[in-house]
Order: structure tokens, then sequence, then C-alpha cells
């Protein structure tokens, strides 16, 4: 059985290692790295050195392995050092190996996900509104997100991303389950968001038609405002004037940060700009853009758990 090069590679970015870093722990040159990384002709000797340096057992590298395009979609909020998102996508790629691997051995439903017709995919608000209906929805705000999500077939992680830049990254398995992975030291409200963000990439951008020229992050912070807050069940909540206290209400009813509620408040015409302006200088002079008020609690997934 030879050698998968292309597991060497993964091993290495998901220690979050560099070609030039692994030479200098294997006492090797950096040209003796790179061609590991692409030749399956490599002495045990070798793998067994790799994996002990890397700390994976040496039937890792011998993996059939596919390692998902690093064009995945995912929600971050600074400019991300090339190193910290190969390191994401290597973890992230070893987990949906191993998923792979669960559904093999488990009959699981493939994902409760509407297909889309061309007329209306690009409309985001309608298909949130769809997939709500789709999904037998009760109105008003869903207090489970995460339970709701895993009861149709879409898988969602807590994922250690070690930066609080990414929120959250989705992915697909060859036999098409998704998988949502969320950074798990945020905050339950901007979880909530992130997992219904990600699930608007998964039903508008992975699974239908070319997004080319469109604002897929856009598209999916609509997709999830809508889907968490129905315009025609929070419009009336936000009539008259809105109120630093006022968004704190909705926080507690919707489960959704002030700020995205502003947001929404924003793009629903219910602020005028000047009033966005004053509540965006006071919500700033309050300290909330680092923590807000009114702490939410994010439930646990249990799908990955019960299939192990």
């Amino acid at each position: 059985m030879k050698v998968n090069p292309k597991m060497i590679a993964i091993a290495r970015e998901s220690r979050g290692l560099s070609q030039t870093e692994l030479a200098s722990k294997l006492d090797v040159s950096i040209s003796n790295v790179s061609r590991y990384e692409d030749s399956s002709e490599i002495k045990e000797d070798t793998i067994q050195k790799l994996s002990e340096v890397l700390d994976y057992p040496v039937s890792f590298f011998y993996q059939d392995f596919l390692v998902q395009p690093p064009n995945i979609h995912y929600r971050k909020r600074l400019t991300l050092s090339p190193k910290i998102i190969r390191k994401a996508d290597a973890l992230m790629n070893i987990y949906r190996s191993n998923i792979e691997k669960m559904l093999n051995t488990i009959d699981l439903d493939s994902a409760n996900l509407p297909m889309l017709t061309e007329s209306n995919y690009d409309k985001p608000r309608k298909i949130a509104a769809y997939l709500r209906s789709y999904w037998k929805v009760e109105k008003g705000p869903i207090k489970d997100l995460v339970g709701l999500v895993e009861k149709h077939g879409i898988m969602v992680i807590m994922f250690d991303f070690e930066t609080d830049k990414i929120d959250g990254r989705s992915m697909m398995t060859e036999s098409g389950q998704p998988v949502i992975f969320l950074n798990k030291h945020l905050a339950g409200e901007r979880i909530r968001l992130t997992l219904a963000h990600e699930l608007g990439h998964i039903t508008m951008h992975l699974r239908t038609f070319a997004t080319h020229g469109r604002d897929e992050e856009a598209e999916a912070f609509e997709f999830a405002s809508e889907f968490l807050m129905p315009e025609s069940e929070i419009r009336l909540s936000l009539s008259g004037r809105v109120t630093l206290e006022k968004l704190a209400d909705l926080k507690r009813i919707w489960k959704q940060s002030m700020a995205s509620i502003l947001y929404w408040s924003e793009k629903l015409k219910c602020v005028t700009p000047n009033q966005s302006r004053y509540l965006w200088a006071q919500y700033s002079a309050l300290g909330y853009r680092k923590q807000e008020p009114i702490p939410i609690q994010i439930d646990t997934p249990t799908l990955v758990a019960r299939m192990v």
C-alpha cells in the first residue's frame, strides 16, 4: 500500500506548520519535505518520523483522501493570513473525511433541503421564507436553531478555529451531506447568526445555480435575517421610535444581537439614515461593539455524537 502524499500536506497544515518549519523538526531539507508531499515513494522510517512529529498514526498517511477545494464558503471579519486559513481548511477536511466514513456505516437520511428553481434562486428573503414554510417552522423566534438544522440532516460542529476572525464555514461531503462548522468561542447570538448565514450559503450557493458576479455574503446575511427574524413578524416591533432599549428587548425575544437587529432595521427601512447614525454612535459609546448586554445561550449540537 502506497503513501498518499496529500495526507502529509494536510497533516502539516493542520498543525499550523510551513514546509520550512516541518523540515526543521524533521532535520531534513525543505526540498525533501516538498518531495514527501508530491510522491508516494517514501521510506517507512520517514513515515514513522512524520507520524511522531505531526502526531498522527502511521495509518493516517495511507488514507484515500479527497481534499476539498479552498474556496469553501465562510464568514470572516478581517483579512486572515493564508496559514490560518490553511490550518482551518485542513482540520475541517479531516473532520469531513471521518464523517464520510461514519456515513458509510450508518443509515442517515439526506439533508431535507428544497431544490430551487432558476427564477428565484437569487431572492434571499423569498428563499428564507420558503424554507421556514418547507420545514414547517412555527411563527416567532426559533428557540433551538441548532436542533432545527440537525433535525433536517445538516451536521453542526462547534469548532476551535484558534482565532475569533472566522465565524464559521460550511462544506459538503462527497455524498452531498452539508456540514457547518461554527466558532465555539463566539457569543451565542453571533453563533446563531452564523449558523443561519451558512444555511443560506448551503441553500442558495452550494447546491444551486452559478453565483458569479453576485454578492454571496450579502445574500447570505439577508437570508439569515429573514430566516431568524421574518419581516412580516418583526416589522411591527420596529415601528415607532427605535432605541437601544427597544433593540435590547428585541434581542431577548429573537435571540439575535442588537447590532444584527439594527442592520435588519436599516434593510427594512424602519429607521432613517440619521436615526441609524445616532443609534450606532450610542452603541459604540457604550462599548457594545466589543460586548453586548444580555448574553444568549446556544444549544449543543448532538447529531455527530449520536452518529458516533
